[in-house]
């Protein structure tokens, strides 16, 4: 589990090879909105550097805390093995399979319920995925699937250079096989989302004891509102971004091209809003999409990998 050859990335600097830079977006090594060659280069380098010291140190150290609370010991990398699971997943939706990010079962996990998390690059340590330690040998643990969740962080590593939080969600719960996750797992794009979905209903909780031992003269219907305000808020933005989403992938299938969701994978919240909008509109849709095509290195690769292949 290894970056590609570091002459293959300082070769880009030089020549900007379009089919590599294909081939590197099909290992989950994702251009950024805007970025050059050049740049895509020395971001990679940069990473890898991050992961090799990583790995160096905690070879000679045995065990480190890359984060407040979260440790992490040698031998408890995340094989390869784990990793070929989700690809196949990753691979079918999106069109990438990620084995480059380090991924570890954590020495002490970050809650009762907790499955896993990713860790964007920081300072000078690289991104990180990690899942709880009983997935080193069984598949299921509560509500998750190894493969699922595995799969799950890896589409926020890789989506990660695309820094858009409207759909990041989105697209990592839209692979589980669980109906409820896939609809609902987007409703929650921060940590400011849970806490005022949680925080209400714990005040109605204590009203409601409050009421019951020593103050029942409280009015409760107040909070009940209150527990609901929140969570109805993320339903009805969830129910209207899904739309959105789901009109974009319909402009891009009328377009003919085969995997719309792998080529918005790789598309910020504001270009899926803009093909949404052009859902109904074919002649500014097929004159914006060939524009965007023409774009950025980004939309080049996109287009060699998805659009242009399919065409032939």
């Amino acid at each position: 589990m290894s970056f590609p050859f570091r002459e293959e990335i300082e070769s880009l600097k030089e020549s900007g090879n379009l089919e590599l830079l294909a081939d590197l977006d099909a290992r989950g090594l994702l251009l950024a909105p805007g970025e050059t060659a050049g740049e895509y280069a020395e971001r990679l380098l940069a990473e890898e550097e991050r992961v090799e010291n990583l790995r160096a140190k905690l070879d000679g150290e045995k065990e480190l805390e890359p984060y407040t609370g979260l440790t992490i010991r040698a031998g408890m990398e995340i094989p390869e093995e784990i990793l070929d699971e989700a690809a196949e997943t990753t691979r079918a939706a999106y069109g990438f399979a990620v084995k480059w990010v380090p991924g570890f079962f954590p020495t002490h996990g970050l809650g009762l319920l907790w499955g896993g998390c990713s860790i964007s690059a920081y300072e000078d340590l690289p991104t990180l995925f990690l899942i709880r330690k009983s997935f080193k040998d069984r598949k299921k643990f509560f509500i998750y699937g190894r493969e699922e969740l595995t799969a799950h962080e890896l589409c926020h590593v890789a989506r990660t250079p695309i820094q858009d939080h409207e759909y990041e969600e989105h697209f990592a719960y839209a692979i589980s096989r669980s109906p409820l996750r896939r609809y609902s797992g987007n409703c929650f794009k921060s940590e400011k989302d849970a806490i005022l979905f949680i925080l209400p209903v714990f005040l109605l909780l204590l009203v409601q004891i409050g009421r019951v031992t020593y103050w029942p003269m409280i009015p409760a219907w107040p909070f009940w509102i209150l527990a609901f305000v929140w969570p109805v808020f993320l339903i009805v933005c969830n129910i209207i971004a899904r739309r959105r989403y789901f009109r974009a992938e319909n402009a891009l299938r009328s377009l003919g091209v085969a995997m719309p969701q792998a080529v918005l994978f790789r598309c910020t919240g504001r270009e899926i809003g803009e093909f949404a909008a052009l859902a109904q509109h074919p002649e500014a849709l097929q004159e914006h999409f060939q524009k965007k095509q023409e774009s950025d290195l980004r939309w080049k690769v996109m287009t060699e990998r998805f659009i242009r292949k399919k065409e032939e």
